[in-house]
């Protein structure tokens, strides 16, 4: 696996405006994947395919609230 296919847990985090450890939470809520390479505690890398496949279900899942309307 290189670069090109991996995306690291801070990388998601900063995408989906959440903190890192929301990601480890939804990993061990079983719905989110589990990395594919951890180097340390914070050096967490995940395959970018699996990490949108998950959040494209999950998205399709979550009913959303219109507020005001």
């Amino acid at each position: 696996m290189d670069h090109e296919t991996l995306i690291s847990r801070i990388e998601i985090a900063a995408e989906l405006g959440v903190q890192s450890q929301t990601i480890a939470h939804w990993e061990r809520a079983g719905w989110f994947p589990r990395p594919k390479m951890q180097l340390s505690l914070k050096r967490i890398y995940y395959d970018r395919a699996e990490v949108k496949t998950a959040l494209a279900a999950r998205a399709m899942r979550t009913p959303r609230i219109a507020w005001g309307a």
